[in-house]
């Protein structure tokens, strides 16, 4: 019989295999289904950050090479201006009508990019210049290193994206004199 002092004791009884395999593996697969998206996440962020760096580095590449072709074309399209310029210049210097000369250059330095426009005597002395503080001074003090005798039209790279374009002006017998003038190419606007 029992008594009222004794206790029985009733072990738990013990779950199946299946609640086992729920309790411990549902909370299993739910942190590797979540270090899963973590990891997928972090490396897309990643990927996608080497593909945006990959993406400027080429960009910044077609940029440049536009930007160098541009200059290009202008630097072109100077040279072809230059010819009916210098052939201008020389029917003006022969008749001796520098101040036509002068009206051309004041009208062609009010151009975007011109700067200061020059005409060098054989002797290297500034006869006409839309500087008029330039007048009468040599062209080797104001472009020491630079040469004027030149046969056809040459450019010289200055700073700040300006070059320095040198044509001569021929006459019958010889070069008659030189124009000189500073040019700013157009950037492309940067994207």
């Amino acid at each position: 019989m029992n008594s009222s002092g004794d206790v029985q004791s009733v072990s738990p009884a013990k779950p199946s295999f299946r609640k086992r395999f729920l309790r411990i593996g549902i909370p299993v697969l739910f942190l590797l289904l979540c270090g899963g998206i973590f990891i997928v996440y972090f490396l897309g962020v990643f990927q996608l950050r080497q593909a945006n760096e990959r993406f400027s580095v080429e960009k910044r590449q077609l940029v440049e090479k536009a930007s160098l072709s541009c200059i290009d074309i202008q630097r072109q399209d100077i040279s072809l201006f230059a010819l009916p310029l210098a052939w201008s210049v020389r029917k003006e210097v022969i008749q001796g009508n520098y101040a036509q000369i002068d009206e051309y250059f004041s009208e062609l330095v009010k151009v975007r990019g011109f700067g200061i426009i020059l005409l060098v005597e054989p002797e290297g002395n500034i006869r006409v210049s839309t500087d008029r503080r330039l007048l009468g001074s040599s062209f080797s003090s104001l472009y020491p290193g630079l040469s004027l005798d030149v046969q056809q039209p040459v450019t010289y790279p200055l700073r700040d994206g300006k070059s320095l374009f040198v044509l001569p002006v021929m006459g019958l017998n010889g070069r008659i004199g030189t124009i000189a003038f500073d040019y700013s190419y157009k950037r492309l606007p940067q994207p």
